[in-house]
């Protein structure tokens, strides 16, 4: 099997410079994910691309920088993609956890799995960086693009078991319009990515219309819905068998599949998360998921973009 799978998508932008975007998200860097963030890191110098993006997730938990050698590990990793070009990254719910006293599994949150904690040792740790930014409800902008890094806090991660809720649906307007000022004006000449980490809350038309000044919404956390490599052709655009809530074969909190209406929603550089005891081996099945979004004159791409999808 080979072990990187691309997502490339072609948009026709005619008032834009053409530039080359590489997206990834769930790098879930903890101990297991050290072969998928290389073949990353060589797919990305390959490409050289204009601007890199992580939809969340960065880390598995916090407790996987707890250690000196261990920020150092992924400091550089860092370094390395800023090397390429500039790197922004939004918070996911992963950068929020930490491991509980008697943590057993990150399968289980009562208790045995995870606790919400502050991100803000990781915020200050990557503040050091340079060309990386970790936009906690801010925005990168240089002469090509625009980048607005939006945090969901932990509550609303907490409230996707059940997003037909309208009081959930609530809950998600309340904290978008609490920050929607900072990005109430949008430059008109450049290229406008929200990163947002959980795409859950935006197969509902009212709150797709909040992002509607944006270009793109660059998301992550659905990890493609765990699906095997071998039926990934047929299933792509599905649910797929586990939904970020832990329910399988739900359709209620991916609905958006993988790609709609400019909404990206990527697949993981890790797939199974480091800590989801007793399953962490599955995750040499799964290869490292990247995605480029090329923006160009070709007027072909002018009605749809072009979208392929290919291991390499």
């Amino acid at each position: 099997m080979k072990s990187l799978y691309r997502s490339s998508y072609r948009f026709f932008k005619p008032e834009q410079k053409p530039e080359t975007i590489l997206a990834l998200s769930d790098i879930h860097f903890g101990g297991r994910s050290s072969a998928d963030m290389h073949r990353a890191l060589v797919f990305a110098r390959k490409q050289s691309p204009a601007l890199i993006t992580i939809s969340g997730d960065l880390v598995d938990n916090l407790d996987a920088i707890s250690s000196h050698t261990e920020r150092e590990n992924l400091k550089t990793w860092l370094e390395q993609l800023g090397e390429v070009a500039t790197v922004c990254i939004c918070l996911g719910n992963h950068d929020f956890y930490r491991k509980t006293p008697n943590f057993r599994s990150a399968i289980n949150h009562n208790g045995k799995g995870y606790v919400y904690a502050s991100p803000a040792p990781l915020i200050a740790e990557l503040a050091t960086l340079k060309n990386i930014y970790l936009l906690d409800n801010e925005a990168y902008e240089n002469g090509q693009n625009y980048v607005f890094g939006l945090t969901l806090p932990p509550h609303l991660y907490d409230r996707e078991g059940n997003p037909d809720s309208k009081e959930n649906q609530a809950s998600f307007v309340a904290e978008i319009n609490r920050v929607a000022k900072k990005f109430a004006k949008l430059p008109k000449r450049k290229t406008k990515i929200l990163l947002v980490h959980s795409p859950v809350f935006l197969k509902y038309k009212a709150i797709r219309k909040l992002f509607d000044g944006f270009d793109f919404v660059f998301a992550g956390h659905m990890h493609n819905g765990i699906v095997p490599p071998l039926l990934q052709e047929v299933w792509r655009g599905h649910s797929g068998i586990v939904t970020p809530s832990k329910k399988f074969f739900r359709d209620d909190n991916t609905r958006l599949g993988l790609y709609y209406n400019h909404i990206i929603g990527l697949g993981a550089v890790t797939t199974v998360q480091a800590g989801a005891k007793p399953f962490g081996w599955a995750n040499g099945l799964y290869p490292t998921y990247v995605a480029t979004i090329e923006i160009g004159h070709n007027i072909a791409d002018e009605r749809k973009p072009d979208i392929k999808n290919k291991y390499e």
